[in-house]
């Protein structure tokens, strides 16, 4: 298979497994929210905001640095350096997963003390022993990229949501009946005492988020456990080539390049994380001073939108757990479709940036940027116009929650599009060479969005619904910036109108006609249907236009399998650009 045919290809499965993986997950955190509510869901979210930037200083250079090392070494003869990183990142990278599950256990009461939510500390300890296993995750998966066999990526991946589905709700159900049976048995939840069912099931929250955590921690085992076998029982070198392969570089020479290319991607990613880190540790404490502030205007906003039994005292966490419950997933969504082309663009680009093959190397970049705008675009712009009735059709046992946080959604779906199209951008400079650059941006775009929370949060009339401002202005500044330098330093020629500019065009009309299309739906039919029939409304109405502007070239369609079929399909209609 050649390597541009395998470029799309790998992306085509890591896609169709995000989708499948997206669908579990929201089958996870739907009725999730819908058991712990805003309360519950500030707990769960304080364990994963921790556990991401830690995730990222540990494990997010991982899979970059061995796939492209790997792949590099491949496409130059080199089958034993390949075979010999993956002994060495497995050691040193396992001693880094251990320590950073060791921190991150023993400082879970101090962290949550610091962001005002002490009973997130038994969430933050159950999550814990992910990282370790996240490490050895890594390593395998970098491997596989490296060869450009996505398959045990995605299939580890899906692996992980359905054991976080089974073992995460089960987890919380059975904890939830646990500590209520017990409060009308005994008066009690878990040894806290109580004097009413409502204050009960207040209590019982911090412990069901906790075994929800720890779903997530047991089906990051599961996946490490697949990855293993997969590659116990796989074979990606041949005999031939390894008996052609000059011998393998030293055990400390490739450590260091291992090193060397990791830590780079590591900070980066950390301050990427830090943009969700910069919300716990920033907003939560502004927004606290904005209720103490003046907590009538803040209580006159969310008239009718705060559960009964939640005080000034709970508020703050109420509306983070809405905003980080409910929102973010959404956000989310965007840029998990376009993380797999930069995962499968990487060891691509690599190898063609380490072959001298400038042609191959700009075909890939275009094709991954247009397909990166193609879904960022209608995507993020789809769910600003939608932003109400997406989340009365997935939280629909939440009308409060929905109320409370839907405005910050419609600002939100604009961030992500800079989000997800700045993925592809970090990952083609990290693949040349240039993984400084991102990290550089996202400092600057981290400080710029910390700058704003301060700012912009405490004011009482803004409170939570500022927070999506300094995400919006971080990603402008990290995908522009990122665009600039990939072209200033590499010399790559991008035609931006149709790689940006034809998806943009597209994806708000596509926008104004799901949000038209609702209003008039919602008159005669239920709210949930009338979503439903509106963004099909919007996506039909996408299509057309995409086929139409003849955004899709035809050596887009080249590098899918059996691309000269649908080709011929398509420029028979004069479709292809």
């Amino acid at each position: 298979m050649k390597p541009r045919q395998s470029f799309l290809y790998g992306t085509m499965i890591l896609a169709m497994g995000t989708v499948i993986v997206k669908l579990v997950g929201a089958l996870f955190k739907v009725p999730l929210a819908n058991l712990l509510g805003g309360v519950g869901m500030s707990y769960f979210n304080v364990a994963y905001d921790l556990y991401y930037p830690l995730y990222a200083l540990f494990v997010s250079g991982v899979p970059i640095a061995v796939s492209k090392l790997v792949s590099e070494s491949l496409a130059q003869g080199r089958c034993r350096d390949a075979r010999r990183l993956l002994r060495v990142a497995i050691c040193l990278f396992a001693g880094a997963g251990l320590l950073g599950s060791l921190v991150m256990y023993a400082g879970a009461g101090w962290f949550a003390n610091l962001v005002n939510n002490p009973s997130a500390k038994y969430a933050v300890r159950c999550l814990s022993p992910a990282l370790f296993c996240g490490c050895l995750l890594a390593v395998f998966r970098g491997y596989s990229q490296g060869h450009q066999d996505m398959a045990p990526t995605a299939i580890s991946q899906m692996i992980e949501a359905v054991a976080k589905l089974v073992f995460g709700l089960t987890f919380t159900y059975s904890i939830s009946w646990i500590g209520l049976h017990q409060y009308a048995q005994e008066g009690v939840v878990f040894g806290l005492a109580c004097d009413s069912e409502q204050q009960a099931s207040l209590l019982v929250l911090p412990f069901a988020a906790a075994g929800a955590i720890l779903g997530v921690t047991v089906s990051t085992l599961c996946g490490t456990f697949y990855m293993a076998l997969c590659h116990r029982s796989g074979r990606r070198i041949s005999r031939e080539q390894w008996e052609a392969a000059p011998p393998a570089a030293s055990t400390g020479a490739l450590m260091h390049r291992l090193v060397h290319l990791a830590v780079p991607v590591c900070i980066a990613a950390v301050i990427s994380n830090l943009t969700s880190f910069i919300d716990l540790i920033s907003v939560m404490n502004r927004l606290n001073k904005a209720i103490y502030q003046n907590p009538e205007i803040v209580l006159g906003m969310y008239q009718g939108a705060i559960p009964e039994g939640i005080g000034l005292e709970q508020l703050g966490s109420y509306l983070y757990g809405c905003y980080s419950g409910l929102t973010v997933p959404v956000y989310n969504l965007v840029p998990s479709l376009t993380t797999v082309i930069g995962v499968s663009l990487l060891p691509a680009v690599a190898a063609a940036w380490a072959t001298h093959n400038r042609v191959q190397l700009e075909r890939n970049a275009a094709s991954a940027l247009r397909l990166a705008a193609m879904i960022a675009i209608p995507a993020g712009l789809g769910i600003a116009a939608m932003a109400t009735p997406v989340l009365e059709l997935l939280y629909f046992s939440k009308p409060m929650e929905i109320a409370a946080i839907s405005p910050a959604l419609h600002l939100m779906g604009l961030s992500a599009v800079f989000v997800a199209i700045s993925l592809p951008v970090n990952a083609i400079l990290q693949a040349v060479g240039q993984a400084t650059v991102p990290m550089r941006l996202l400092f600057f775009g981290g400080l710029l969005k910390l700058a704003l929370n301060y700012m912009l949060v405490a004011i009482p009339q803004l409170n939570i619904h500022a927070a999506p401002v300094g995400t919006m202005a971080c990603y402008t500044l990290v995908l522009l910036g990122g665009l600039w330098s990939l072209v200033h330093t590499t010399g790559l020629k991008l035609p931006f109108i149709p790689v940006f500019g034809k998806p943009l065009f597209a994806g708000i009309c596509c926008a104004l006609t799901a949000h038209f299309s609702f209003g008039w739906l919602s008159k005669w039919l239920p709210s949930q249907v009338s979503t439903l029939v509106a963004i099909g409304c919007g996506g039909v109405v996408y299509v057309f236009l995409i086929l139409i502007t003849r955004t899709i070239t035809k050596q887009d369609i080249f590098l899918l399998p059996q691309g000269e079929k649908f080709a011929q399909i398509l420029e028979k209609h004069s479709f292809l650009g």
